[in-house]
């Protein structure tokens, strides 16, 4: 018989960050299309204001979206 030995603290952790994260990149993705495409609508109904608003809305997320991966891709090649 083969006993396993998991510590179930160190397995919830890594099933509530995984979550966390693929919710917070989803997120924040979804933001970077909402945002570009309303940018993109607002500009062409004359609403330069609105337009820059969704654009800033649109670059923020993105960059926060760069970052979640680029601190992704650094856990993963240090472990």
């Amino acid at each position: 018989m083969v006993s396993f030995a998991v510590d179930t603290h160190l397995l919830w952790d890594v099933i509530w960050v995984s979550f966390a994260a693929g919710l917070g990149i989803s997120v924040l993705f979804s933001l970077v299309i909402l945002g570009g495409a309303r940018a993109a609508d607002s500009r062409r109904s004359g609403h330069a204001g609105a337009a820059a608003g969704w654009a800033a809305l649109a670059g923020g997320a993105f960059l926060l979206f760069a970052a979640g991966v680029a601190l992704g891709v650094q856990e993963l090649a240090t472990k």
